[in-house]
């Protein structure tokens, strides 16, 4: 149990980081700073690879979350980093609510 609540903390650093990222930002600002643009990027492919590690139960109990396009994000990101269209990039930024209330309720049932 220890293990898996350990992901899941990271899990909830990775994406309060993540939000940090574009918090006040447009798409465009985004794009335009490369440090902010490129530390969202490995925090994306980071989420990815950390969701691999969640137990396939805890993924059956959300099967609306896009378990597969996040660890293909991180496979793609980390083998064809340029390739990396960047709207992809920010949507994915916008779309971390779902997995971030995951880790919430994941997290209160870990510690019941």
């Amino acid at each position: 149990m220890a293990g898996l609540l350990d992901t899941l903390h990271d899990l909830a650093l990775l994406i309060a980081r993540a939000e940090k990222s574009v918090n006040g930002r447009t798409f465009d600002a985004l794009v335009a700073n490369d440090e902010a643009y490129d530390a969202l990027t490995y925090r994306l492919a980071m989420i990815g690879e950390t969701s691999k590690k969640l137990p396939d139960e805890i993924k059956a109990r959300h099967p609306h979350l896009p378990w597969r396009e996040m660890a293909t994000f991180r496979n793609f990101a980390s083998h064809d980093y340029f390739g990396v269209d960047a709207h992809l990039v920010w949507q994915a930024a916008l779309s971390l609510q779902p997995i971030k209330a995951m880790v919430r309720e994941e997290t209160a049932r870990c510690k019941e």
